[in-house]
């Protein structure tokens, strides 16, 4: 196919080595045609990958955008509570646009950024990347066939590991309110998303229950000092040692996330100079953040179907389970293990579906987005998108509608939610 080129806004992390890295990995589909980034290291780097024209590289997306259209599509890669005003100004220089989740860090913006794109008709996909794993397809399909029956129940779970919850959510990049959605929305929203796809009807109500009860200052070790290079007296025994996590690893492989966040020399001394002067080195008892470590939705649709969905922080290791019961049958699946097994009720056969997928680029979800992404662009079949800003919002209302839940302590109306963020 003739590759589609695309604007490029936020060099960062998702910016240059998903998106970009697609780009090198399959130029016959995508190429960066121009960057916005403010960062000179990330713009150079984003300029030597793909050979961008002089002309083609901004330190603002303003300038990008208020110029002449360089290519049909964007893509807005920019921190979680920067996503609006780029998307929209993208819209309407006559930009079809792939947006990071989530679509805004506030229901009511997530709003107006899907009716700008409806009102330009223009695309707006959503970077929700779990519906493009061979395991949540697959799972889609057993539920399309009918074969559970009438849908009861859904149970999913995330368990985020410990070094995942510190790294980006205590010390990391969307540590607090101020600077990224809720944890629902900021790291939960693909699985929002799967919940509203598998369920495949609008929901009528949602409670949920959660906080944070662990990273905080009165669960410190007596005598933790505010860096953990700063001789903690319980470093040896600290599951969240930042010394030990984001220096000691070989240099190799320091040349990835997480390590990447810390520093981009990858040499042990510039991950160590990182640690004593960034917010990598901090310890994970004495930090600016305020998201939830753990958190339970329950969600009644329609139909009578209910739901449930926990996120907990302070897991060994990362695991997403799913859990589905209908009237005939049931499904149950752990998403890193590859392997779904469906069961009829009244036998004791079970069916056992192993879907096997590297753990890199989200099990196969990056490449499959950007696939879609292209392919929808080149054939112009825009109502094809599977995760158009439309199709995304309704997960988007569940997790604010969920916090507010929380928040409150009460249950939460979805229609009456709906009424009250319209335009």
């Amino acid at each position: 196919m003739t590759p589609i080129d695309a604007v490029l806004v936020g060099a960062g992390n998702r910016g240059r080595y998903t998106y970009g890295g697609y780009a090198l990995a399959n130029p016959d589909r995508l190429r960066i045609a121009a960057v916005a980034e403010p960062d000179p290291e990330r713009r150079r780097a984003m300029v030597e990958e793909h050979g961008i024209a002089v002309d083609a590289v901004f330190d603002d997306w303003r300038a990008l955008f208020d110029g002449p259209r360089r290519a049909p599509a964007a893509i807005v890669a920019t921190g979680d509570t920067l996503h609006v005003e780029p998307a929209l100004a993208a819209l309407e220089a006559g930009y079809h646009v792939l947006l990071e989740k989530p679509i805004a860090p506030t229901a009511a913006e997530c709003v107006r950024v899907v009716e700008a794109a409806e009102q330009c008709g223009r695309l707006l996909q959503i970077g929700h990347v779990l519906r493009f794993t061979r395991f949540y397809q697959q799972v889609h399909r057993v539920l399309e066939s009918g074969r559970l029956g009438q849908l009861v129940a859904i149970d999913m779970k995330e368990h985020v590991a410990h070094w995942h919850m510190t790294h980006s959510y205590v010390r990391g990049k969307f540590r607090n309110r101020e600077i990224a959605a809720p944890i629902l929305l900021a790291k939960c929203c693909h699985d929002l998303d799967l919940l509203a796809w598998f369920a495949d009807e609008p929901a009528r109500r949602i409670v949920s229950l959660g906080s944070l009860s662990h990273y905080r200052a009165d669960r410190a070790p007596a005598g933790a000092p505010e860096r953990c290079s700063d001789g903690c007296p319980v470093q040896a025994t600290c599951p969240h040692d930042a010394v030990h996590f984001y220096v000691d690893p070989d240099p190799k492989l320091a040349r990835i996330w997480p390590w990447t966040d810390v520093s981009p020399d990858p040499s042990r001394e510039a991950r160590q100079r990182a640690l004593e002067t960034g917010p990598y080195g901090r310890c994970v008892y004495h930090c600016d953040n305020d998201m939830n470590d753990h958190q339970v939705v329950n969600v009644e649709f329609e139909s009578g179907l209910t739901a449930s969905f926990t996120v907990q922080g302070l897991a060994t290791e990362e695991r997403r389970t799913i859990r589905i019961t209908g009237s005939r049958g049931e499904l149950r699946g752990v998403f890193q293990d590859g392997v779904i097994e469906v069961s009829k009720h009244g036998s004791f056969e079970v069916e056992r579906l192993e879907v096997s997928a590297s753990a890199m680029d989200h099990y196969g979800g990056d490449p499959g987005l950007l696939d879609h992404f292209t392919d929808v662009l080149a054939r112009e079949a825009y109502t094809e998108s599977r995760t158009s800003g439309r199709i995304s919002l309704e997960s988007h209302l569940l997790g604010f509608a969920a916090e507010r839940a929380r928040e409150e302590a009460r249950v939460v109306e979805m229609s009456a939610f709906r009424d009250e963020i319209a335009p």
